[in-house]
């Protein structure tokens, strides 16, 4: 193994998670990058199609106890996801095509959250958002790929846009000048999903949705 790579060792290699030797992971990011050269572009394609390609969903979130809901395969075949399982699908493409990746979690209030929402919830607080960090160009670039772009047509918001150079992240403010994501503490960058560590902490924080098992209510 060359210096680079065992430098990288930790976040190119396929996890629980991260799952990226899956065939149906490898072969969409065969697909997607084919006759892509650079890392860059490959990293922008492939972050395209899970923003765009996989429609963000909060309906399965609640179903997140059980460890598979977040596999790559499944979010491939189900074609919708919430922001963990999109996240963890950008990476395993990215490690499938040699660059490296690791999730970084935040929370965030999203100001803009549906009333539905936030009462199912009881808050707009979403604690663990996750969006992905790739090693492109000698640096980490943070790339959140959680909102598709028909969504944030249909809701004014500004959607992300990435480029591989510039970091990606959620806007203050909606299209209108209006508060739309406040980052409110940083839960730290993870090579692979912390599952138990999460679901403990919905556990406590979102108690109308679960209960201390991690299991919905």
């Amino acid at each position: 193994m060359t210096p680079q790579n065992e430098k990288f060792k930790e976040t190119l290699k396929s996890t629980f998670f991260i799952d990226w030797k899956h065939p149906s992971v490898l072969q969409k990011a065969k697909e997607l990058t084919e006759g892509i050269e650079d890392d860059i572009n490959k990293a922008i394609k492939l972050f395209y199609f899970v923003r765009d390609g996989i429609r963000y969903s909060v309906k399965d979130s609640r179903l997140s106890y059980d460890k598979k809901e977040w596999k790559p395969s499944l979010t491939l075949e189900k074609g919708y996801a919430f922001c963990i399982p999109k996240a963890i699908l950008l990476a395993s493409l990215a490690r499938a095509v040699g660059i490296p990746s690791k999730l970084h979690f935040v929370d965030i209030v999203n100001h803009m959250t549906s009333d539905r929402l936030k009462k199912n919830m009881g808050s707009n607080l979403f604690i663990f958002h996750g969006f992905v960090e790739l090693f492109l160009n000698g640096r980490w670039v943070e790339a959140n790929c959680a909102f598709d772009k028909e969504l944030c047509i249909r809701k004014n918001f500004p959607w992300v846009d990435f480029d591989g150079v510039k970091d990606g992240l959620f806007a203050s403010t909606n299209n209108d000048g209006e508060p739309f994501v406040e980052y409110i503490k940083d839960r730290g960058v993870y090579n692979d999903a912390p599952h138990q560590e999460i679901m403990q902490t919905w556990a406590i924080e979102y108690p109308n949705r679960y209960e201390k098992s991690g299991k919905p209510i």
